[in-house]
Parts: structure tokens; sequence; C-alpha cells
């Protein structure tokens, strides 16, 4: 992209780019740019609270509906690829079979597309036809379309949260820079008084009180520096660890859908935009508002000396703007590809890395390697995009520089022959005029940075705006009821991941007895999992009600919920410590006498007591010293720790043998709790006493055992 290429002087619309945060929500970004394009301005965050999307991915016909609720009228079209220049621009192309892009501009050899996932791409002609599929979908504004800003609003104080003793850090380093910058403002003259008046009269006596003075001030600039310094280095620190703190409670409480839409390296990434704000907000923010002010002093300062020299150096400088400005969009568009390119890079190892036993045991290590480095090289070649545009740009502001200071030098040299500046006053000139650049260059500089801070704010905004689980914790419940005060009730459920797809659970009414053990069984992938999800607190339906002890979960508020029951799920995993610690969650005060009595109900004491450090005995990363059945039994006894009212048990002792298993739920019987079992096996399913048989989301049967 040439420099020229970022000045739009025209009348047109600018189609800006849209960048998808899930995997599955290509299609959703496209609309979102092309409604941009016509005036609706809004972001993918308002776009997933209005549409939910699915994991699974959108069907045209899903794009089309979304279109229309932002009202745009949409045709689909079926063409070849050289009749692509055709279209009404921009549009919509299906892409590689599973994508959507938004074509921009379409020519002979080559078309301009915004990717929602890889940015703004020149593509030549045999790409297009390797991954065109032939499905274009033309996008019109209708007759009730309404220009409007709907975008969330990005407030770098709401990204930061609360955070304690910044007015009083920024108070300090304000007053320390301040006295920096008025001992920098009597460097010039220095030298300006040893040429005009030490030199002229060969005053000894003037040049020592001279050295002397400014040494002093020297020394005194030296140590309030170092002061300075610490100060920001405290205060970097008191906002790095309040704000990371921040950002990881409200990651916490997201909903469990958020984690499962998104790749691990991408949240990680976005996570570790928080460094990038933090660091340029600390080290840029004095500086910046420092910079301004000076620059004002220093151009005075020129002004005083010589109005016509110092027009040339305000002209350096409006030449330098013009490059820094110019060069914006290109530096920020190849920043954001390397960023999303180094999380894909991630992810990608990450993943490798989570599933090495797969990967070994199906010789896939040189595929993985092979995904892995085409990542890399990708991200490396964004990096090396970077790099040629700072080169570029950087030469060529050299080359005004250079070329700006040799005029300024002639010019000025000029006026000392024709008698209008002493030779003193050209070198305080050109320090003054130095100073001036630098000043106000780095303001420049900063207010591209921040400008650039956009770019991790939106990233992180994925994080800080997305909506937490709701925290109604008014109704205060009751532990270990008697009677019916713990039943569960569920009344009209309907629940299911996204609007495009059919009901998971489709009104479903079930009634749960205190105490009761119930087994709920059916084909795979009929809504079983979903359902526990679903009473876990996990999963909220769209439709319907769970109650328990009387109280509607919603509002009783999840945390006093989950403080109820137990559970083991299918993808449950074990942390890195003792076992002693998994079973009590990493209690702070751990209770050594109910750790061994869950164990043994469990039917894992006995395992544990013949490891080398019996419960102390580490269990490796996410229990890989550890076999699948004794990760069930540690993680079961992880859910008895919690004395539940309620136990949920999804597939929890797959792994078990029958005897053991036999002795689990011998165990668990003499407890008065309420059992909600996932299972398939036969020895599981007749320990409970009713069994629930889901199909197609709906209840078909209910037996009863006793």
């Amino acid at each position: 992209m040439s420099l020229l290429d970022n000045l739009n002087f025209s009348w047109k619309r600018r189609l800006p780019v849209v960048r998808q945060s899930q995997a599955a929500e290509c299609g959703l970004a496209c609309v979102g740019m092309i409604a941009n394009y016509y005036g609706h301005e809004i972001d993918i965050v308002s776009l997933r609270r209005r549409f939910s999307t699915s994991l699974k991915g959108a069907t045209l016909a899903d794009v089309i509906t979304v279109a229309q609720r932002l009202d745009l009228t949409a045709r689909a079209l079926r063409l070849e690829v050289e009749e692509l220049s055709k279209l009404k621009c921009p549009c919509i192309l299906h892409w590689d079979m599973n994508h959507f892009v938004v074509l921009k501009k379409a020519d002979q050899n080559k078309i301009t597309i915004h990717d929602p996932a890889k940015g703004i791409r020149v593509v030549p002609l045999k790409e297009i036809s390797q991954s065109f599929t032939g499905v274009a979908l033309e996008l019109v504004p209708t007759s009730t379309f309404v220009a409007k800003k709907e975008k969330e609003s990005i407030s770098m104080l709401r990204l930061i949260g609360s955070v304690t003793g910044i007015k009083s850090a920024f108070a300090q380093i304000l007053i320390l820079s301040v006295s920096l910058e008025f001992f920098g403002i009597l460097g010039p003259f220095f030298m300006q008084w040893v040429m005009d008046l030490v030199l002229v009269s060969a005053d000894h006596s003037l040049l020592t009180l001279l050295g002397v003075g400014f040494i002093m001030i020297s020394i005194f600039q030296n140590l309030i520096s170092a002061l300075r310094s610490w100060v920001t280095t405290w205060f970097s620190s008191l906002l790095s660890v309040q704000w990371t703190t921040n950002i990881c409670r409200h990651l916490l409480k997201l909903p469990l859908s958020y984690f499962e839409s998104r790749h691990v390296g991408d949240i990680l990434s976005r996570f570790g935009s928080v460094g990038s704000i933090q660091d340029t907000l600390t080290s840029r923010f004095i500086s910046t508002v420092l910079d301004g002010i000076m620059s004002l002093v220093t151009l005075v300062m020129l002004f005083i000396y010589n109005a016509k020299l110092a027009w040339l150096v305000i002209g350096l400088l409006v030449a330098y703007a013009l490059i820094r400005f110019s060069s914006y969009r290109s530096l920020r568009q190849a920043r954001e590809d390397q960023i999303i390119s180094s999380a894909k890079t991630q992810s990608s190892l990450l993943e490798t890395l989570r599933g090495i036993q797969a990967v070994k045991t199906n010789n896939k290590q040189n595929t993985r390697l092979s995904t892995y480095m085409n990542y890399l090289v990708d991200t490396t070649n964004k990096g090396v995009n970077i790099q040629k545009l700072n080169i570029g740009y950087g030469t060529l502001q050299g080359l005004i520089s250079s070329v700006g200071r040799v005029a300024l030098v002639w010019l000025a040299a000029n006026q000392v022959m024709e008698g209008n500046f002493s030779a003193g006053m050209l070198t305080a000139f050109i320090s003054f005029s130095d100073q001036f650049i630098s000043r106000a260059s780095g303001l420049i500089n900063s207010v591209i940075d921040f400008r650039m801070l956009r770019l991790h704010g939106e990233r992180l905004a994925d994080i800080a705006l997305s909506e937490t689980e709701p925290e109604t914790d008014s109704i205060v419940v009751p532990r270990k009821n008697d009677g019916h005060d713990s039943d569960i009730v569920i009344e009209g459920l309907r629940f299911r991941y996204a609007e495009t797809e059919p009901w998971v659970i489709d009104g479903i009414n079930l009634t749960i007895k205190s105490g009761e053990s119930v087994a709920i069984i059916g084909p795979s992938g009929q809504g079983k999992t979903t359902l526990a999800k679903v009473i876990l607190g996990l999963l909220h339906p769209q439709e319907g009600t769970i109650c328990v002890g009387k109280h509607n979960i919603a509002q009783a508020g999840l945390q006093q919920h989950r403080e109820r029951i137990g559970c083991v799920m299918q993808d449950d995993i074990l942390f890195s410590g003792s076992i002693a610690d998994n079973i009590s969650f990493f209690a702070e005060e751990p209770d050594h006498e109910k750790i061994h009595r869950v164990a043994q109900m469990a039917q894992i004491h006995n395992d544990i007591m013949q490891m080398p450090m019996n419960y102390q005995s580490l269990v490796g990363d996410m229990g890989s010293f550890l076999s699948g059945g004794q990760i069930q039994r540690i993680l079961l006894a992880r859910a008895l720790y919690r004395d539940p009212e309620i136990l949920v048990l999804d597939e929890a002792t797959s792994h078990l043998d029958v005897n053991n298993e036999s002795l689990i739920n011998s165990a668990i019987k003499t407890m008065n709790i309420t059992r909600i079992i996932v299972a398939h096996r036969p020895e599981t399913i007749r320990s409970a006493d009713r069994i629930i048989v889901l199909n197609q989301g709906n209840i078909q049967e209910i037996s009863d055992l006793k």
C-alpha cells in the first residue's frame, strides 16, 4: 500500500474491516462491514449481543437473516470468477467452503477483499478460483434503513476498572518531570553565554561561575531523573498488578460459552493487551503532556530569536507530521495482522501440547509441526512487513530532518554573517530548534501511539466488555433443608446454542425430589449433558425456569446455587498440586479428616496410600501421572468434599470397574443428597431410583425402579 493510498479525498464511503473474535462469526462480521459502509456504525461486540451465532458456523440463510434484521435487502447469486466484476460492491463471497469475506472491488486479474479473519487482502486470479465457491450475496439498504451509531464505546477507564493510587503517582511524576524540563531549558544558554560573554572578554572568573553553576544543574537534573524513573517504575508496577487482576477477575466471571467459542491462544493474546496498554500509559502519558507544553515554550523562544527561521522549523515539523499520520492506517493494519497471526500461532502450539498423546499415537508430529511452522512463518512475515514500513517511513523522515537541519544551519549562519545573530545565538537557536523538533515529534509519536492503543483496546474489550454471569444474590437460600425444600422443579425449559440452531432442550417439565437419584439416559447428542449444564447454571435457558428449594436459581444467584452442588463432568480436570490439594480444591484451611473420608467413599483411598507421598503425591500436569479411573475417583472425592445437597455426575464412572462403581454407589446412597446421573452403563443406571429417557430434547419416558 503506497503512502498516497492512505489519503481519502473522494466522496466515496469507506469500507471498514470488522474482525471476527470467534471462529464461527465470519458471516456476522461481513454483514457488519457492509452495514458500516452504508452508515450503520456497529462493531462486532454489538453484533454479537444482538445476534447469537452458532459455534458450528453459519449458513448463507443465517447471514441473510442477520442482514434483513439490519434492514439490508439480500440477493443471493451463483456466478463464475470472471463475473465478479459485475457484482454490486461491497458484497459477500462464500470462501473456502467454510468462510465468508467481503468483496471490495474486482479487476480482471485480482480482487480486493476484507477478510474478517485476516484483514485486507489482494487476491490474484489463481487463488480466487481455488477459494471462491461461486456463491455471492449482494446487500443494499431497504427503505427503512437508518444510518446510526451503535458501536460499544471503549473507555480506557472502563477497561482499567478500579485502580487506586493513580492520581498521587501521576502528580509526583508530573512535578518531577516539570522540574527536569526547567533544567533542560537552561542548557542552551550555557553555550550562548560562554561564546558571547566568556570567550569575547576572556573572563576566567565568569567561566568558572558558569561551569560550577551548570555542573550543579546537571547533578540536580540527574538526581531528579533517577527519582522520576523510580516513581514511574513503582507506578507502572502498581497499575500492572491492579489492572491485570481486575481483567482476570472479569475474565473468570464470564460465562462458559465465552471460553467454548474462542481459542485459548486468542484469549491469552487479548489478555496480553493489558501489558501493551499499561506500558504506553505509564511511559508516555506524562511525557506527552510535557512535550506539548515544552513545544510551545521552545517555539516561543525560536520566534524571539528569529521569526523567519522559526517558520522553517515549523515547516519541517509539518512535513514530519504528514508522513506519520499518512502512515498510520498501513502501520495499524500491519500490527493488527501480526497480533492476530501471533495468537493463531500460540493457539496451534497450545492445541498440539494439549493433544500430544493423540499426536504421538497417530504419528502426526510432522503434520502438527508443519502447521505450527506455517503459522510461525506467517507471523514472522507480518513482523517483516512492519519493519519494512518502519524502515521506509523512518528513512523518509530522517532524510527530511537531515536536509532540513543543514538548511537551517545554512540560513542561521547567514544571519550571523549579516550581523543579525551572534555565534552564541546561532548555537542556542539550533539547540532550541532541536528541542522543538524533538518535543513536537515526540508529541506526534505519542498521539499516534495512543491512537494505536485503540487496536489493543478493541481486542481487550472482547474480554472487558463481555457480559459476565448474573450475580443476583439478594435471596438468602438456607442449606440442608428438610422435606421438599430442596426439590428440583423444572418447568417449560427450552435451550439452544444459537437462534439459527434447533432446540437442544425443547419444553422439559420435570420434578426431582430431594434425596432422589435420577438417571438421565438416551442416544448421544440428544441434550443430556446440556441439561446437566443448565441445571448447574453453566448454560442459561432461553425459556423456562429451574427452581431448587422453591427458589428460581436465576433470581437466587448462581454463586449460592453452585455452593449447594457437587459435580463431575466429562471434561473435568485436575490441577497442578498434590492429591489433597485437588480433593479440597486448594482450600486455604483444608480439613484433612474430611479429605480422607471422601477419598474412602470414592474408593481412591487405598490407591493413594500406595503412592510414595500418599495424599501429598503430585498429580502432574492435569493428572498425567494417574490412570483414567483414578482421576475420576479423585474428581468424585472433590465433589463430595463440598458436602453437596445435589450431586451431578456426567459419565463420572465410565472408567471404573464394576466392583468399584458398585462400592461408590453404595457409599453415596447412604448420604442424604439428590443425585442426577447422566450415564450409558447399565450398572450406573440401575443404581438410580428413576430413569428418564431424553430424546430430541424431550422426555420420552420415565421409569420408576423402586
